[in-house]
């Protein structure tokens, strides 16, 4: 990754006047000795590549001299902890020839007696409270009242909208990773007897394969458990004659897959199940076909209500057009990147580079059929790319793939 680019893209935005101070975030006590584990912000590690607690980047934007504060080792605590980054290996991993230690924090007062510095203000209720810009922009004030705080968060997103060729790189690995476990979780369906059984295989697999990470809580529903959007408990009897929905994906430094595929658990699906499923993956391959630069995400999913509706209206699964939303009550997409779900309002205008969902669903719970398929999809100058083509989800290949 060529952080360095990146970030003269964001100074370019900022002008030359301030001082831009940015935290990767510090450990979280869990309980008694034990902590989170670490999770780096996400606008820091796009800048910098560097994956560690307790480290700073310092700008002074007016003559781009950059300082990268990261933790010293103590050989004491490293034979508890392993060691933290060298210089060197700072040096060389964000592009950053000024390395400096974070132990002492001194340097926070020197940053903050300018008059004007750039933080990042992310606003998020899911925070839970914890947000790295406004605790340092309490410790600015305290410092200097006169000090001007500008928010850099929304330059940042800007930025990470567009994914670059190293990013779409990343992306594609994530997917084929996550490709090889749900070809393993297919080949052995008839042997799980529970969906935590299908949950740990899927883990296990990613995690063999690539030392990846679950990019999120994977949610694996059989029968009318699909049907619940985020549903969790993984922990139901799987029902032979059923549908399994598997929403999950991959996580390889940092860079997320968001996946979704529903197989028959017997390996053949029923005709109600078939009817169902062809046009979930008919709307699918119809958003396909429109994404493209200029369109909006709102409009991308008053598109697939259309579709969706009109489709069950046809074979009489629902008594009218207003019922869709009973049954197709989440969003078509949202943007993948360092997030499983990027940061960009879901309302923006597509642009090319930008990394979005695919993910079209039906539910009837009376039924116990939940349906959704989900691609990650690339816009580019002429429309998009599915970046999950190689995932099958053809009924013929889906039942022919579980046979063999």
């Amino acid at each position: 990754m060529n952080y360095k680019i990146r970030r003269n893209k964001l100074y370019d935005l900022l002008g030359n006047e301030g001082i831009l101070f940015l935290c990767s975030g510090f450990e979280i006590k869990r309980s008694a000795d034990d902590n989170y584990p670490f999770s780096v912000n996400r606008n820091f590690y796009y800048l910098t590549g560097i994956d560690q607690h307790d480290s700073y980047l310092v700008v002074d934007l007016k003559t781009r001299n950059e300082i990268l504060y990261v933790l010293d080792n103590d050989e004491k605590l490293a034979r508890w902890i392993g060691y933290y980054y060298t210089h060197e290996e700072a040096k060389k991993i964000s592009q950053i020839e000024k390395i400096a230690s974070s132990n002492n924090k001194d340097f926070y007062k020197e940053v903050f007696n300018n008059k004007k510095v750039f933080l990042d203000l992310e606003e998020n209720e899911l925070l839970g409270g914890l947000n790295y810009g406004k605790f340092f922009q309490k410790i600015a004030l305290e410092l200097n009242a006169n000090i001007i705080i500008k928010d850099v968060y929304n330059d940042i997103i800007k930025l990470r909208a567009k994914k670059d060729d190293e990013e779409i790189k990343e992306i594609k690995n994530a997917i084929e990773i996550t490709n090889l476990a749900l070809q393993s979780v297919m080949k052995n369906m008839k042997l799980f007897k529970n969906e935590r059984e299908v949950q740990a295989h899927f883990e296990e697999r990613i995690f063999s394969l690539a030392h990846a990470t679950p990019a999120f809580q994977t949610i694996c529903g059989n029968a009318k458990n699909g049907t619940t959007l985020h549903y969790h408990e993984n922990n139901a009897s799987l029902e032979k004659d059923s549908l399994i929905l598997l929403d999950l994906g991959a996580r390889i430094n940092y860079y997320n897959a968001d996946i979704t595929r529903t197989y028959p658990i017997s390996g053949k699906f029923t005709p109600m199940q078939k009817k169902i499923y062809q046009i979930v993956l008919d709307c699918n391959k119809y958003i396909r076909q429109i994404a493209k630069p200029s369109m909006s995400m709102k409009k991308l999913h008053e598109e697939s209500v259309e579709f969706l509706a009109n489709a069950c209206l046809k074979e009489k699964l629902i008594n009218n057009y207003d019922e869709i939303k009973d049954v197709y009550f989440h969003r078509i997409s949202h943007h993948l990147g360092l997030d499983v779900h990027d940061p960009m309002g879901r309302d923006t205008i597509l642009e090319v580079g930008n990394v979005i969902s695919n993910e079209p669903g039906l539910y009837f719970s009376s039924l116990g059929i939940g349906i959704r398929i989900e691609d990650d999809l690339l816009i580019t100058e002429n429309g998009c790319v599915c970046l999950s083509d190689n995932i099958i989800k053809e009924i013929a290949d889906i039942e022919k793939f579980m046979s063999e």
